[in-house]
């Protein structure tokens, strides 16, 4: 059962892989999906065109270098702010145990 942030790519041989979908981006009238393959943790990104519902559209390749330069560049500020955030819950638990040890003490 595919989680609501998951979807299965189909190759061209008919092989199918389970992605994480780990966000979306639009520039220029043209929407991106940025995703994970499960299996071998690589990230790829293609076009995605909604269809007639929801759970329905078609990606096409990303055949410009000018549109990876840029999905690059959105990458890397989507990963640093995953960074960003792990270091802020890292300083919580840090406050925390302070805290906690604050409290032992009086």
């Amino acid at each position: 059962m595919l989680k609501d942030n998951q979807m299965v790519v189909t190759n061209a041989n008919g092989d199918e892989s389970v992605c994480e979908i780990l966000f979306t981006h639009e520039h220029n009238g043209k929407n991106y999906v940025v995703f994970e393959f499960l299996d071998s943790h690589e990230v790829s990104a293609a076009i995605y065109t909604p269809g007639a519902s929801d759970d329905e559209g078609t990606f096409t390749d990303i055949e410009t270098d000018s549109e990876w330069e840029m999905l690059d560049v959105v990458l890397q500020e989507y990963f640093d702010q995953l960074e960003d955030e792990a270091e802020e819950d890292e300083e919580d638990e840090d406050d925390e145990e302070d805290e906690a040890v604050v409290l032992e003490k009086n």
